[in-house]
């Protein structure tokens, strides 16, 4: 026996489907957060945290620094603390001097 056309789907077909649905909806709600956060990523990266402005890599003794033009802000990448301080604890005039001779430049800006 066949089921007439107008008859209403059964609970479980409109459980199936809501269930799609909902998976769905989940994933793409996931994967517009994920473009927004990568866009989001996208504008702020090479930005000084302090007021916007665009970074500028500075070389100090083999070690790439970001400065901020506008605040003369100095901002490290992880690790290059340590690279500073094991290049200074070899030979510190010449590191600590570099650093001294870029820190007056952007102040004297």
């Amino acid at each position: 026996m066949t089921k007439p056309v107008n008859e209403k789907p059964s609970r479980n077909e409109d459980e199936y489907f809501a269930k799609q649905d909902a998976e769905l909806i989940k994933e793409l709600r996931a994967k517009l957060d994920a473009e927004r956060k990568q866009q989001e990523r996208s504008v702020h990266y090479m930005k000084c945290p302090k007021d916007g402005a665009d970074l500028q890599e500075r070389e100090i003794e083999s070690v790439k620094i970001d400065v901020c033009p506008e605040c003369q802000g100095v901002w490290l990448d992880h690790g290059e603390l340590d690279l500073l301080k094991q290049l200074s604890q070899r030979s510190s005039s010449r590191v600590m001097q570099s650093l001294f001779d870029l820190f007056g430049r952007t102040q004297r800006r």
